[in-house]
């Protein structure tokens, strides 16, 4: 079964109490704030954790180094325009490296600043298709969906806000646990026992 995006404001509005819509275009008040905020719900719910349906690694491009960071950092990365959160920079794809991001010159992109002479990110991607979610982050974005846009609808009911928040914040240890059953992390070999 695909997930999709009017599913996912459904269940929003499900959690609220309030009347489902039939489409994304409707004109109700239901549709109308499931709109308004789903790009911020979506990108919020990437950021909190690495989803394994929008992890991406790319090398990145060097540009040049901002004043002002030469004594912290040696090289300056654009980021791919798809890029939500990096969350590590590796030294010619292998060893981590600490980073920061920066504003460029100009003011209309962001930098990736580091020590990393190339510097391979790992990424998360703002993936904007629905039907690439899988079912635990879907269930995870209307939760987020549904406390946003519970004060416009409910008139401001901000006990009902905290709960919503209670149990989106309750549901990110679950989806880290799910996440580490799937995955497998080769182990760094020690080097005592490879020596021998």
């Amino acid at each position: 079964m695909t997930i999709s995006q009017i599913s996912i404001w459904n269940r929003a509005l499900g959690f609220l109490g309030a009347r489902s819509v039939a489409s994304e275009q409707e004109n109700t008040p239901e549709a109308l704030q499931c709109r308004l905020y789903w790009d911020s719900a979506r990108r919020q719910v990437l950021r909190d954790f690495p989803w394994s349906f929008a992890q991406r690694r790319a090398w990145l491009p060097q540009v040049t180094l901002p004043e002002g960071y030469e004594p912290e950092f040696r090289f300056a990365y654009a980021l791919p325009d798809d890029c939500l959160k990096i969350h590590e920079v590796r030294h010619e794809g292998i060893s981590a490296r600490p980073f920061c991001l920066a504003r460029n010159a100009g003011g209309d992109g962001s930098l990736l600043l580091t020590d990393a002479a190339r510097a391979l990110a790992l990424y998360t991607e703002d993936v904007r298709n629905s039907r690439l979610f899988d079912d635990l982050f879907a269930h995870m974005l209307a939760r987020k969906l549904a406390a946003l846009i519970a004060t416009p609808l409910l008139k401001g009911s901000g006990q009902k806000v905290g709960e919503l928040e209670q149990l989106y914040a309750a549901s990110i240890p679950p989806a880290q646990r799910a996440a580490a059953s799937e995955r497998n992390d080769r182990l760094a070999e020690d080097p005592w026992i490879a020596s021998r």
